[in-house]
Order: structure tokens, then C-alpha cells, then sequence
């Protein structure tokens, strides 16, 4: 037995590209080793959101469309038709005005709009009063593993193999790969290998590639009609989501401090989903999530008795500079990659399936920006 394409990893990515593939007519078999979205494909903050990356904005948008194939094609998957919007909170007013000034310049598309205190609690009035915000619009709440399962359920529908429970890893000699070698010592002929298993695809490829892990914990809580319409995020999110700083600050103070954390909240099909940390090392949710809910009731009251649904773990792949390594991987023949998207893997993972595919059956050209061969300074 062989394949036309074998594919490391059940998340957003693999399954994304495995309906691609078989959609195009290739033989296709996915390997993953525990469970499908069990990592941050799964448990993401679930909104489908800009980027705020002139690189990544292309990708965002094209994601949009295929969700939108998806969801016309798979039907317990769907999608707003319009975005819910997204709230940068800050207790500083003039703080929150210049930064929708600045992206209103940024990015125009997302109207760009300052609120004061009185208008976002008009906009939401579960929030805690004295935050001004600057809301855009973005932000598609979904079910966080959703999105990857709808795909995995059209990969298998467009004719793939989904192995799950099963690890594998590239078979290479001289220069090229082959396929996979299985768990149980067995190969598997391929005519090309994707490697898309999200923060632990270095382990994977023989060139070095820089991804780093970073930790996050969400706590899904029920809060009823104190839900917010909106995703919700505290003003400079992102701060936290830098893997190096990251690190020295960890060292810096030691086992016993608290992880730091910011306000992030979005909610589907009644569950809400409250975020948001960007760890070094992966981190005791135990411990994590009462802080979550503690500092995330400043913005939101109900936080502080909201019933706990679940509270989840998953390991993000952080690219050194932000943006996912998509394309061949230099010096093996036939062995491609697509990780790295940090944060971002829900909102631009669709098109970024759909460029490695277009690199593996077409030999199309990738951005130069996003080549798995780029180099970082």
C-alpha cells in the first residue's frame, strides 16, 4: 500500500489539507498520534479573528471563504454570517482612543471605532462599568474544536484515511522522503510528506525550524444571558504572546509567582470560553484557571460565580517572528511543513492548508514571508 500524500497531525492544518488533497484527486492517509483538536485546534479561544499582520491578513480572509465552503458542505458546522466584533478593553480612555485612531489607519476594514465607558456598557452591559474600547469588526465566535473536526469529517467524506491513535514519523534517505514509519515499525510509501503536528513539528524535520512552545489555559464557563455578544479581549492582548520575553521574565521571578494573564472571552453555542496566557512551560491549570476567573471578574462580575464547564491545556507553535513556516522544507525532497501560527491557527489555518497544498500538487510558488526556508534575523 501507498499514498500520494501521508500527513503528521490531526489539527486544524492536517485535516484542512487532507479534504484538499482528496479533493483533488490524491490518495491521502493522516497520522495522529493522540486525538484529533486535541491541542490548540481545539482548544483555542474559539473566534475566527484579524490578525493584525499585513502578512497574515491575506490568509485571514481567504480563511473566511473556506469556512464558509465548510460550512455550506459539513452541516453541524457553521458560521456567523457577520462578526460578532471585538472589544480591546482599557481603563484608559485616551489609551483606548489613540489605538483606534492607529488602526484606523492600520486597518481600515474593521471600522476601526473608540467607545467610552458609556458605550460599551450600552454595547455590553455584563461588563463591569469604567472601560473605554476600541471595537472592530472582527470576530467569529465558534466552538473551538469545531473547525477542525467539520474538516477532518470532509477529509474522510473526499476519500482520506484519518489514523488517529497513531504516531508516525518521515522515512528520509538520500535527501528525500519517502513516507512514514509507523508505531508499530511498518512504513508507509508516500509520494510526499506533510509534516503539520503544530508545536511539535521540529522534532519531526530534520532542518531546524524555530517554533517555540507557549502554554495556554482557558476555563469554559456557563454564564447564561451575562454572556457577551461580542469577543472581548483586554487592550494589548498579544503583550503576553512573546515566547523569549516570555521566558526571562519567568526566570526572572521564579517558580512561586503567579503566571501572567490577560482578559480574553468569546462565546458559542452557550459555553463561553475565558483566556488568555502565553506560557514558557506548561503550567498547572488547577492552578491557573481560579486565577483566570478571579482577574478576569474585574471586567466581567458574573465570572465570579460562573459555572465551570471544563478547563483546558494546550502547548501553541510560536514562530520566532509571529508568522507559520508553509512550503518544502529545504534539502529533503517531498517533505513539506506548515506550523508556526501561534495564536493564529484557527483564523488563517484554512488558507494556509491550502497554500502547502497548491506547493505539494502544484509546485506553486508560497510568499516569501511565509517560506519554511526563510531566513530569521
Amino acid at each position: 500500500m501507498s499514498v500520494d500524500v501521508a500527513i503528521i497531525g490531526g489539527g486544524i492544518i492536517g485535516c484542512a489539507a487532507a479534504a484538499l488533497l482528496a479533493e483533488r484527486g490524491a490518495t491521502v492517509a493522516l497520522y495522529e498520534a493522540t486525538a484529533l483538536a486535541v491541542g490548540a485546534s481545539g482548544r483555542n479561544l474559539g473566534a475566527i479573528q484579524h490578525p493584525f499582520d499585513a502578512v497574515l491578513e491575506p490568509l485571514y480572509h481567504r480563511s473566511l471563504g473556506l469556512y464558509r465552503r465548510l460550512a455550506s458542505e459539513v452541516t453541524s458546522f457553521s458560521i456567523p454570517e457577520q462578526p460578532a466584533g471585538l472589544l480591546l478593553l482599557n481603563a484608559d480612555q485616551a489609551a483606548a482612543r489613540d489605538l483606534a485612531a492607529r488602526l484606523a489607519n492600520q486597518v481600515p476594514t474593521l471600522r476601526p471605532r473608540f467607545l467610552d465607558a458609556h458605550e460599551v456598557v450600552a454595547a455590553e452591559p455584563s461588563l463591569a462599568p469604567g472601560f473605554a474600547a476600541c471595537r472592530l469588526d472582527t470576530g467569529y465566535p465558534i466552538p473551538p474544536r469545531s473547525a477542525t473536526t467539520a474538516w477532518s469529517q470532509l477529509a474522510e467524506r473526499n476519500g482520506a484515511t484519518l489514523h488517529v491513535g497513531r504516531s508516525a514519523t518521515p522515512v528520509i534517505s538520500a535527501r528525500r522522503a519517502g513516507g512514514l514509519r509507523l508505531d508499530d515499525g511498518s512504513e508507509l510509501p508516500a509520494g510526499a510528506v506533510l509534516v503539520a503536528a503544530g508545536p511539535w513539528s521540529p522534532e519531526l524535520l530534520p532542518a531546524e525550524l524555530s517554533i517555540r512552545r507557549t502554554w495556554g489555559v482557558t476555563v469554559q464557563v456557563q454564564l447564561g444571558a451575562s454572556a457577551p455578544r461580542h469577543v472581548v479581549e483586554e487592550d494589548e492582548v498579544d503583550a503576553v504572546n512573546r515566547p523569549v520575553e516570555a521566558e526571562a521574565a519567568a526566570a526572572a521571578q521564579g517558580p512561586d509567582a503567579d503566571p501572567p494573564s490577560l482578559f480574553s472571552i468569546a462565546s458559542a453555542a452557550g459555553i463561553s470560553t475565558l483566556g488568555s496566557t502565553f506560557l514558557p512551560s506548561q503550567p498547572d491549570p488547577e492552578r491557573v484557571a481560579p486565577l483566570l476567573l478571579r482577574r478576569g471578574a474585574r471586567f466581567l462580575p458574573a465570572l465570579a460565580d460562573a459555572e465551570v464547564v471544563e478547563v483546558r491545556t494546550c502547548a501553541r507553535p510560536q514562530a520566532a517572528d509571529g508568522r507559520p513556516f508553509i512550503g518544502p522544507v529545504a534539502g529533503v525532497e517531498g517533505l513539506f511543513v506548515c506550523a508556526g501560527h501561534g495564536p493564529w491557527g484557527i483564523s488563517t489555518g484554512p488558507a494556509s492548508a491550502e497554500l502547502v497544498v497548491g506547493s505539494i500538487v502544484d509546485g506553486a510558488a508560497l510568499p516569501p514571508e511565509l517560506a519554511a526556508d526563510r531566513p530569521l534575523t
